[in-house]
């Protein structure tokens, strides 16, 4: 019988593991992989996220990213250069079994290989079912990313989805890859209601495409045109990768009684840039905190972690769904427009949200011919 168990080794099952044990829950980590593994991922880490990992990530960071460039079209775009790193780039075969350790270290075990087939819940404590064995925790956390096998087992309905799909291209030369370098760039010409995007690694770029419509077939031709219009196609490439992403959460959808939902399980991924490794530490963080809390007050982790989530949480999420909900709808030929005509690109120069492109001390710059 342990104190909590979480299914799932990703970032928001990890740092659940490492805050549990580090509040003295024994705490064990179920993981259907074995790692490292490929992990569909582009591997973006924002500043929050950053921040949320502390200096123990800085080993496995690729490249310090100071400058967005977003384009809007021909002869239209947006670059914003922050006077720091706004992001850092990864991958997830590294990010992951370095969260692992961290946790290992504060006292969670973890066991790879093992695939959980069902949840049940019961008046003290939950049976979760591994091949043919039963193993038992007072608390469960469901970190099992957007196919989660928790969230049906406790009657929560899974969130809408999304789809990317991104391949890792590899110059021949690798000083091809140096004007890529300190740079993320989206084109929100790559996909209705979604963007492309170019990542820079260490010797390679992770290129890929998101929408919030759900995966299909025609998103590997997106991502093919995508590639064409770049001048990227030639690179050699491992993939495509293709995943999931939540566009949106729901309040009841995170955790009923002893189980509780973190990261993609619960929905939490930003709906407008599918980012969600920030939030998946964020909420498995909270998720320990919850389930310690019940474990000392004799209750249910439930209520007071939806309280958090829905407090700390998910005020994050949707920082800027209205705005980017907006500019999806509007589409890009729009917002070139805008940023073409002169006295409507002082207006949104005047008006627009910029600070959150980036940290203070940044600066906008309008591209036009």
């Amino acid at each position: 019988m342990y104190d909590i168990i979480v299914v799932g080794a990703g970032p928001a099952g990890s740092s659940c593991a490492r805050r549990a044990a580090e509040l003295g829950l024994s705490t064990l980590v179920l993981e259907k992989a074995r790692f490292p593994r490929p992990k569909p991922c582009a591997s973006g880490l924002s500043a929050r996220a950053l921040a949320r990992l502390g200096p123990e990530v800085e080993p496995i960071l690729h490249e310090h990213v100071d400058t967005i460039a977003i384009d809007l079209g021909p002869g239209a775009g947006l670059r914003w250069h922050g006077a720091v790193r706004v992001l850092a780039t990864t991958t997830r075969r590294e990010l992951d079994p370095l969260l692992v350790e961290l946790a290992e270290a504060a006292g969670a075990r973890f066991e790879f290989g093992r695939r959980v087939s069902a949840i049940t819940p019961g008046d003290g404590a939950v049976c979760v079912r591994v091949g043919r064995e039963d193993v038992r925790a007072r608390f469960v956390v469901g970190a099992d990313g957007p196919w989660s096998v928790v969230r049906p087992s406790i009657g929560v309905k899974a969130p809408p989805h999304g789809g990317a799909i991104y391949v890792r291209a590899f110059p021949e030369d690798p000083a091809l890859l140096a004007p890529f370098s300190g740079t993320i760039a989206f084109d929100i010409t790559a996909a209705r209601r979604g963007y492309g995007w170019i990542f820079p690694k260490r010797d390679h770029l992770n290129i890929g495409v998101y929408r919030q419509a759900p995966l299909t077939g025609d998103l590997r031709s997106l991502l093919e045109s995508f590639l064409f219009r770049k001048a990227l196609d030639s690179w050699g490439r491992e993939g495509p990768y293709a995943f999931p992403i939540p566009t949106a959460a729901r309040a009841e959808g995170f955790g009923r009684g002893r189980v509780v939902l973190a990261g993609d399980a619960a929905g939490l991924t930003d709906p407008i840039t599918g980012e969600g490794i920030s939030h998946a530490i964020a909420s498995g963080r909270v998720a320990a905190e919850a389930v310690a809390e019940a474990a000392r007050g004799g209750g249910l982790p439930a209520h007071g972690y939806r309280a958090r989530i829905l407090r700390d949480v998910l005020p994050e999420v949707n920082v800027v769904r209205t705005a980017g909900n907006l500019c999806y709808s509007t589409g890009p030929k729009a917002l070139a427009l805008v940023v073409r005509a002169p006295a409507l690109r002082s207006a949104v120069m005047r008006l627009g949200p910029w600070g959150r492109l980036g940290p203070e001390g940044g600066r906008l710059v309008v591209e036009t011919p």
